[in-house]
């Protein structure tokens, strides 16, 4: 998948989700204010946090199916907890002080948790296995600048659509005959989910891109400090339908502030740059890599100097 489509999946899957969180939450509210927002953002942060987290684990790089499942259920969880408590705390500061800006902040609360539980378990992980957690890190903070963007942006929408069908359609008593909340939320869902993917995207700090061979035109970030290449199912890269390429392949380990690319003891070997490598060599920006008959384009964001 192209990074332009993984942020168009991200905008779309937040806006599709958002929309049946709208409607699980509509039956379920009781009818009390706080209690409906509360509700309404627990639908919405538990639906746009699956939707993501599932596109999530289909454009990041694999994983066991226990940890697949247990980030998904973890961004579930943190999501519908994100968004239970923060609609809440909009809607008890907008009745407290009746001031709009206060229910943008609770969105804005909500989509900065959304954004938060992408990466939360491999965060977590981590550092429970005292591991190198700056990468996932690096996926939480993303997420949640991400988050936060799209949840002002997406708050704002929401009022500003609430504003103008409650102006428009309404009957002789002034009861609304048609209720915005339900584009609102498509909006609000669809901002969150393309200010995620685009942070992911613009923030990233190395990628590879399959120039040609399996999947051709994939673009994956690398977000692990270990990244296995190999047709084998477990590897973070798989090149399949390849005899040329062994099950685990080669390394790109990341050491300190740069990318080396490691051979795993092949026979075919990898090429970097049309030289069979011996040793890991160091990777710069726009090397390409030959394993196989696939070639890997490498791309890194230039650090500015100190």
């Amino acid at each position: 998948m192209s990074f332009r489509l993984f942020v168009y999946y991200c905008a779309l899957s937040g806006g599709g989700a958002a929309f049946v969180g709208w409607m699980l939450g509509r039956m379920a509210t009781g009818g009390h204010p706080v209690g409906e927002a509360g509700i309404k953002g627990l639908f919405l942060g538990l639906f746009v946090a699956l939707a993501l987290s599932l596109l999530d684990a289909v454009m990041s790089l694999s994983q066991s199916r226990r940890e697949a499942q247990l980030g998904i259920l973890s961004a579930v969880v943190v999501g519908a907890f994100g968004g239970l408590m923060a609609a809440m705390v909009g809607q008890v500061l907008y009745g407290a002080l009746n001031h709009w800006a206060f229910l943008v902040l609770g969105w804005t609360l909500t989509g900065l948790l959304i954004g938060a539980s992408i990466g939360v378990f491999a965060f977590l992980a981590r550092l429970t296995r005292q591991g190198d957690v700056r990468p996932a890190w690096g996926k939480v903070r993303k997420g949640m600048i991400g988050g936060t963007v799209g949840g002002a942006l997406g708050g704002g929408v929401f009022l500003l659509l609430k504003g103008l069908f409650d102006g428009v359609f309404h009957d002789k008593q002034g009861v609304s005959l048609w209720s915005p909340s339900a584009t609102g939320f498509v909006a609000l869902g669809a901002c969150i989910g393309l200010a995620i993917g685009l942070a992911q995207v613009i923030l990233k700090e190395a990628w590879l891109k399959v120039e040609s061979g399996f999947r051709a035109g994939r673009q994956v970030i690398l977000s692990k400090s270990e990244v296995s290449i190999g047709r084998a199912e477990s590897c973070d890269i798989g090149l399949f339908g390849d005899p040329a390429v062994e099950r685990l392949h080669a390394r790109i380990v990341q050491q300190g502030g740069r990318y080396v690319l490691a051979d795993a003891g092949t026979s075919g070997g990898t090429f970097l740059n049309g030289d069979r490598i011996t040793e890991p060599t160091p990777l710069r920006q726009g090397d390409r890599i030959q394993i196989g008959k696939a070639v890997l384009s490498f791309g890194e964001r230039r650090k500015q100097p100190a």
